[in-house]
């Protein structure tokens, strides 16, 4: 995990605010050690690896952000390592979380928001049946002060189940 997070490129540093280079191995493991906690706790966010099959290999990360379990509401949000994007291995983990949250969950709602200039990520959104619910506009800003839309999808099938 830290070997990842200390590899991040460009599309990391516009999109992810806590992507800054700086993560130590100390950090790094008290997050992984908190995943653990909230995911025992059924608490703030559900954090999954993503491996890759044939190797074995990490090569990022997915959460279901948790809003409000008594509805269910959930968010994903996920990020894949440098080395790693652009292979499918977002909209796979993407399609795979969602089901998990219509089926172990029975989500009303599972959204991902992303910033409107992140046209990957509106591309696996898109890719796993998400639709553009709203765009909010001058709603975020990156680490160099760019101010930038933030598109809101969501998942139409979790409604029907």
């Amino acid at each position: 995990m830290h070997c990842l997070i200390s590899d991040f490129s460009q599309p990391h540093a516009e999109f992810l605010i806590w992507a800054n280079g700086t993560a130590s191995l100390e950090d790094a493991h008290a997050n992984m050690q908190t995943a653990v906690d909230n995911f025992s706790a059924d608490k703030n966010e559900y954090k999954f690896l993503i491996i890759e099959n044939s190797s074995d290999a990490l090569v990022g990360c997915i959460s279901l952000f948790i809003h409000d379990l008594r509805i269910p509401y959930l968010e994903i949000g996920y990020w894949i390592g440098s080395a790693s994007m652009g292979k499918g291995y977002a909209s796979e983990a993407c399609a795979l979380v969602r089901d998990i949250a219509v089926e172990f969950f029975n989500a009303k709602r599972i959204a991902l928001t992303t910033a409107a200039r992140n046209t990957r990520s509106i591309r696996v959104a898109e890719r796993c049946g998400f639709e553009c619910e709203a765009v909010l506009s001058n709603a975020r800003i990156d680490k160099a002060g760019v101010v930038d839309d933030t598109c809101v999808y969501v998942f139409k099938g979790a409604s029907a189940k």
